[in-house]
């Protein structure tokens, strides 16, 4: 059975994020540090068991790559978020009355 993904939103309070982020990329140094992929010797390298092997560790790098894609994301947008507050906002310059009366 493939694994398939999707995208979803969902909204939470600005003091929760830090502990969101961290929950996502804990879950991904976990899965890393689970995944698998022993030193093997020339006996053992051109079999079946090493494409099972392979073929799982790979799956899991993928899984890893997701989280870490999606933190990634998460921690860019919030830096986006914080470099525009820091930022002044430029008034919108007004209509020209001359622009205005042309309007009627």
């Amino acid at each position: 059975m493939s694994q398939q993904r999707i995208n979803i939103q969902y909204s939470i309070n600005l003091e929760e994020l830090p502990n969101e982020v961290e929950r996502l990329y804990s879950q991904a140094v976990t899965k890393l540090g689970e995944t698998q992929l022993p030193k093997l010797g020339d006996e053992d390298i051109l079999t079946s068991s090493t494409i099972k092997i392979i073929d799982q560790a790979r799956k899991d790098l993928a899984q890893t790559d997701a989280v870490l894609s999606d933190v990634q994301s998460i921690i860019s947008s919030y830096v986006e978020y914080e470099l525009s507050l820091s930022q002044p906002q430029e008034p919108t310059p007004p209509i020209p009355e001359s622009l205005d009366e042309d309007a009627d």
